[in-house]
């Protein structure tokens, strides 16, 4: 079985970024024994800058093959990064075309151009197509009014539909979008939920790391510290985490990992504040993101407050999980139903610094019991839900079906019924 995986935003997880696809790949290649190509950007978007060969690493697992494409480089969400979305999804489109036939082509978004991009190979290669959904685009840039211009939302919102009703297969990431899909008319048996996750087996605890790690954050062994990892946008909300710190004690620390677009102006609200005990970190690899949460004493989820976040699972909630972190999540909806439903922490309403620094102070007051209830609570969460071995898997066989003999008469069948 021949698999093209192509995502604009994947990454090894030695450089830090999305590595679902990485990890899938990787499943799939090495447990499964298919040939699984993934198609990824040279220009890293968590860096922000171009990785060369030697920092790209090696693949040691027979049958993953990973195509670098250029893509053009940006520091700012302008018409840059517009090229950036536009030189990678044509580069996809053309490189493909020289390329061995796979069985089956996976393009994921949030952008809409690889998808599309997929598709229109997908009719070169005469294979089925299988459209992933991670951001409800264009859908998520009106709400967060990046996104004003009448006439390029209408195309998108064309471009969007028409790679619904195109995909032989829809993958999400939520049910909040499984059901904002099937809203559009598109057959639910189509659309098929593969959650994130984590790859068991892929960070071990080091209780002597503990001590290093917390001086690398620049906080002391006395603090509580809450930490955020994740990306500096304007989805992220970050400046009500930022503020949160004026209302907590000096024994509390709040720890930001990452960059974006937002990370200078949160620099800057941090000093104008007098923010001491705010500290903002670099982006670190996906492999070192687990010792830095291991050091802390929980994790924060935040975004802005709008609708269409309510349907979030972002994958730093597993991340938090795995480590044994109780949660404050700003958002509510789907991620606040599963920290609550499975009691691993708290929500501390929307936008609400006040709110997020009363729970951070109710979180200094577990006891190491209760504690470590909530650690276990976490791993059997992630066990049932989260494990990206058992995902994968999942996901296979619903991509299998595709290749069944006469399973397009009757996709089409279904369509017309």
């Amino acid at each position: 079985m021949r698999i093209w995986i192509a995502n604009h935003y994947a990454a090894p997880p030695h450089l830090g970024g999305i590595t679902r696809h990485y990890e899938l790949a990787r499943e799939w290649a090495a447990e499964e024994q298919a040939e699984v190509t993934l198609w990824l950007s040279s220009f890293n978007h968590t860096r922000r800058r171009m990785i060369g060969g030697a920092e790209r690493g090696s693949v040691d697992t027979p049958g993953l093959r990973l195509r670098w494409l250029w893509s053009f480089p940006h520091t700012r969400n302008d018409f840059r990064r517009v090229l950036n979305m536009v030189s990678f999804s044509c580069l996809f489109f053309l490189a493909g075309c020289f390329r061995r036939r796979p069985d089956l082509l996976l393009a994921s978004s949030p952008h809409l151009l690889t998808p599309l991009a997929g598709w229109l190979l997908s009719k070169v290669k005469r294979c089925p197509f299988v459209l992933e959904v991670r951001d409800l685009w264009p859908d998520t840039l009106i709400q967060m009014k990046g996104l004003k211009s009448p006439p390029v939302i209408k195309a998108l919102t064309w471009l969007e539909s028409f790679l619904y009703r195109r995909a032989d297969k829809i993958i999400v990431l939520t049910e909040y979008q499984r059901k904002f899909i099937s809203s559009k008319g598109i057959a639910p048996h189509k659309i098929s939920l593969i959650p994130n996750g984590i790859m068991p087996g892929s960070w071990h605890p080091r209780e002597s790391g503990k001590r290093s790690y917390r001086r690398r954050m620049g906080v002391e062994s006395y603090r509580f510290v809450a930490l955020y990892a994740g990306a500096h946008g304007p989805a992220n909300a970050l400046e009500h985490v930022v503020r949160a710190a004026a209302h907590l004690p000096d024994r509390c620390a709040i720890v930001l990992i990452g960059d974006g677009p937002e990370k200078d102006r949160l620099r800057q609200l941090k000093n104008e504040l007098g923010l001491h005990h705010v500290h903002l970190l670099d982006p670190v690899p996906k492999e070192e993101i687990y010792h830095y949460i291991d050091a802390a004493d929980c994790g924060i989820i935040s975004l802005a407050d709008h609708e269409i976040f309510r349907g979030a699972r972002p994958n730093k909630l597993f991340d938090y999980l795995y480590v044994g972190k109780p949660v404050i999540t700003t958002v509510d909806g789907e991620v606040r139903w599963i920290v609550e439903e499975n009691g691993v922490g708290l929500f501390s309403g929307a936008e609400n610094p006040r709110g997020l620094a009363e729970a951070i102070r109710k979180l200094t007051t577990l006891t190491r019991e209760e504690r470590d209830r909530i650690a276990e609570r976490g791993q059997r969460y992630i066990e049932r839900f989260g494990n990206r071995r058992k995902l994968a898997g999942e996901l296979l066989r619903e991509l299998e079906t595709l290749l069944t003999p006469g399973a397009k008469q009757m996709e089409e069948i279904n369509r017309s019924g």
